[in-house]
């Protein structure tokens, strides 16, 4: 009798268990549900990604690609009697293009993804099992690519934009939202994913995007440059030669090797005292009534002020769409004596300077 006592015991224990399983909020007899480790409460898996930027990524070529995993640290999926079958869907299936807008640029990224896995079985064991975060991550491959056209899925003026990439899905789930702007136009961000009540939705992957494309500069060193010495007479009877000077430039700000912005390369001197002929000299000259003219590589003088004028000689443009590796890489100026004072010219040193500035359109 007493055998008989505590079998009924043990029988009517076990099946208190499983009703006391089987009523827990947001707990389904046969399913995996995710379980937030420091709450203790189900929730929506939630994924780190860390953030990318996509600005020098693309700088020098028109598509980026990278591989990289889910991060469900913090969360464990247990599941319930019979197991389940979760599907990984791609949140970015067919593509995902966003418009960027900086200034009056609007630039056009596709981006596309792949995962390594379709779908994955977790089994309970006899009653439960519970599975770490690296059972249930998954390694996603993301690339971004430019484009050209005017369609787009979502557009961006801050230069950062919110990728779903990933939805852990029960099958339920996944049939009634089968296509990936159909679960995009559920949840589309981890701040609506953590608020979601929708139950068969177990995990959700995003990755913040950055891009602001640098706009194109160009940097030229201070450069130093002596004509050869000659002499007063030579200067007089218009004898002395042009010297002509290479002056290195290097232009940066990319985008797939092509320029972001487009400009002129101008110059100013402070140092003009023939504003007709476009003369130069400084106070640091020993000589009198002389100065430089600078000219172009068709020994044409170069036309200046004081400061920046948008009608100054242009020295080098390039447009918007360029190619920036290869089209710009020095200028060609020259450079010649030239008598600006004929009744107060005597020989000595001639000193001058001018400012290279860029001017974008």
């Amino acid at each position: 009798m007493q055998k008989f006592i505590n079998r009924l015991l043990w029988i009517l224990l076990f099946a208190a268990g499983i009703s006391a399983v089987s009523v827990t909020p947001a707990l389904a007899i046969g399913s995996c549900d995710p379980n937030n480790i420091s709450s203790g409460n189900n929730s929506v898996a939630l994924s780190t990604i860390s953030d990318i930027d996509l600005a020098t990524m693309l700088s020098l070529t028109n598509s980026y690609s990278l591989t990289t995993s889910s991060n469900f640290s913090g969360y464990k999926l247990v599941c319930i009697l019979s197991g389940e079958t979760l599907q990984y869907r791609n949140g970015i299936e067919g593509g995902y293009t966003v418009k960027f807008t900086s200034g009056d640029v609007d630039t056009y990224i596709k981006f596309t993804a792949s995962l390594s896995v379709n779908n994955k079985y977790f089994n309970s064991g006899l009653i439960s099992t519970s599975y770490s975060a690296s059972d249930f991550d998954t390694e996603i491959t993301l690339t971004a690519e430019l484009v050209t056209g005017s369609d787009y899925d979502v557009a961006s003026t801050s230069g950062s934009v919110e990728i779903p990439l990933l939805y852990l899905t029960s099958s339920s789930y996944s049939k009634t939202y089968s296509t990936a702007s159909a679960l995009r136009s559920q949840v589309s961000t981890r701040a609506a994913a953590a608020a979601s009540s929708y139950y068969d939705l177990k995990g959700f992957a995003s990755v913040n995007i950055s891009f602001s494309p640098v706009s194109t500069t160009c940097v030229i060193e201070n450069q130093e440059f002596s004509l050869p010495s000659t002499t007063l007479y030579t200067i007089q009877s218009g004898e002395t030669s042009d010297t002509q000077f290479t002056i290195p430039v290097t232009c940066s700000g990319s985008l797939n090797s092509l320029a972001t912005k487009t400009f002129n390369l101008r110059a100013y001197s402070g140092d003009i005292v023939d504003a007709t002929r476009y003369i130069i000299r400084n106070a640091s000259s020993t000589s009198s009534g002389i100065g430089f003219q600078l000219f172009n590589d068709t020994a044409d003088p170069l036309v200046f002020s004081s400061s920046y004028d948008s009608s100054s000689t242009s020295l080098a443009s390039m447009t918007q769409g360029s190619d920036l590796i290869t089209s710009l890489t020095s200028l060609n100026i020259g450079a010649r004596y030239k008598i600006y004072d004929s009744s107060s010219a005597t020989p000595g040193t001639v000193v001058g300077t001018i400012t290279i500035y860029m001017e974008y359109d």
